[in-house]
């Protein structure tokens, strides 16, 4: 991101340089990481596969990342041949994102188009990710659920994960009612998990008070199998540490068994990106 540029999470400008795997080892230092997922970072739109081949490097070198989310926008004439220079750049490759959150608020928006949902060449790509095994990660507000709803019934055998909680403004505008709607829509589809994540970006000082309802609303609507936690570091660096996030999190499911809180912590983002592991875990 260009100095100056406008951002949901304000002055970026802390950082708004490398992070690499030993930056994100000293910031879990002292929890018992399995291993990492990286998911597109967008430093290059112009060339979205070099970050892949960055990334397979910096996995080469330490053993993390151990699984990769690339970057195509399935508008673009060739986003099926970015998918598969994705896949010959890195094994690790388990999905595509195109973040195509709107909102109506200019200030909460990632793109200038509220309908990528809806466009036929947007839809057609989206169609080629099962033909490569490939998920799509979904960065969306509630409004545009009902769309993405849509498309998981559409398209079944392809794994879609809401990124950051599904973007909850109400986190904003304290009017929760639009995103229970949709999580409740996007739950009856079965190839849908949600990844719990990004508080800090709608809501940078917020509390266990503040994400542990809607939290609990997502357990009981997805079921721990279909939920994850995860840090959006470096993003949420800004407002809060990787420890002060994780307890938290612990805090608003301690009362749920212990596979099911193993669930939300490891197994479902297991599961859901099929990391290569290293053969030593770090304690």
């Amino acid at each position: 991101m260009d100095p100056g540029t406008a951002s949901i999470v304000g002055d970026p400008a802390p950082i708004r340089k490398n992070y690499l795997a030993k930056d994100y080892l000293a910031d879990t230092w002292d929890f018992d990481l399995i291993g990492t997922v990286h998911l597109d970072g967008g430093f290059d739109p112009w060339n979205p596969v070099g970050e892949t081949r960055f990334v397979q490097e910096i996995h080469e070198k330490s053993g993390f990342p151990n699984a990769i989310v690339g970057q195509v926008a399935l508008d673009n004439p060739k986003a099926v041949e970015l998918i598969e220079a994705h896949m010959a750049a890195s094994p690790l490759l388990r999905g595509i994102r195109h973040i195509v959150a709107w909102h109506p608020d200019r200030r909460l928006s990632y793109v200038d188009r509220s309908n990528y949902l809806r466009d036929e060449r947007w839809l057609r790509n989206f169609g080629k990710l099962a033909d490569y095994a490939l998920s799509f990660d979904a960065q969306v507000y509630p409004h545009q659920m009902e769309d993405l709803a849509s498309i998981a019934r559409t398209h079944t055998g392809t794994p879609i994960i809401v990124n950051q909680a599904g973007m909850p403004d109400g986190l904003i505008t304290g009017d929760f009612s639009g995103w229970k709607a949709g999580m409740r829509t996007l739950s009856a589809c079965h190839n849908v998990s949600v990844k719990i994540s990004g508080f800090g970006m709608l809501k940078p000082k917020w509390t266990v008070k503040d994400v542990r309802p809607l939290i609990a609303e997502l357990v009981d609507l997805f079921g721990p199998p279909r939920l994850m936690f995860a840090s959006n570091f470096p993003v949420d660096k800004l407002f809060r540490s990787f420890k002060d996030i994780y307890h938290d999190y612990a805090e608003c499911v301690h009362l749920l068994s212990e596979p099911e809180r193993e669930a939300m912590f490891s197994r479902t983002a297991i599961k859901s990106y099929r990391p290569v592991l290293p053969d030593v875990i770090r304690k």
